[in-house]
């Protein structure tokens, strides 16, 4: 990357595909500076949480052992016509401090392209109880035609990015849920 070429924070991470890496990216370079970021860039190949930590912005606490279970998950309603709003819960216990984390929510159509969203947890998960949720409006779109059969939704607490390859990274659990869309 070249700081002459990209330009400034702004323009280097609005090219970011999510809003959370967008949101981490322009937090992070405002306050390292264009030129340092863009070499710590280079470094953690554009895992923004793994990024954070570099900087030290983001705490580092490896949990060992009992870390964060999921408790209890469902999909409500379970069923519904093409249009229905399928709102997903999940209750999580943490054991032990963690690093900087997030909960992903992942959507495997039965005949297209997963897609999802993930919450960031920035300050790591505290021993206690936390919950979280997702909301999927099945309004039949150009991306996703929501077509009639039955949607796996994948559920993952995890230790950085969930699915990242880098240090301080961990999935901690696991849930897979499912809901189906039904003929009008």
């Amino acid at each position: 990357l070249n700081a002459g070429v990209v330009g400034g924070c702004a323009e280097l991470c609005g090219m970011l595909p999510q809003k959370l890496e967008q949101e981490a990216c322009n937090l992070i370079c405002d306050i390292v500076g264009i030129d340092a970021f863009i070499h710590l860039i280079e470094k953690a190949d554009l895992d923004p949480i793994y990024f954070c930590e570099l900087t030290t912005l983001c705490p580092v606490h490896d949990c060992e052992g009992q870390c964060v279970n999921i408790t209890d998950a469902a999909v409500a309603p379970q069923s519904g016509p093409q249009g229905t709003t399928f709102k997903i819960g999940v209750a999580m216990q943490a054991s032990n401090q963690t690093s900087t984390g997030t909960i992903a929510f992942s959507v495997l159509p039965p005949d297209g392209m997963p897609f999802g969203d993930a919450e960031l947890v920035p300050k790591g998960f505290s021993p206690g109880t936390f919950q979280a949720g997702a909301q999927i409006e099945t309004q039949p779109s150009e991306q996703e035609p929501f077509s009639p059969g039955v949607y796996k939704v994948d559920i993952a607490v995890c230790e950085g990015e969930c699915g990242s390859k880098h240090p301080h990274s961990a999935v901690y659990d696991t849930k897979q849920l499912s809901f189906q869309i039904t003929q009008q």
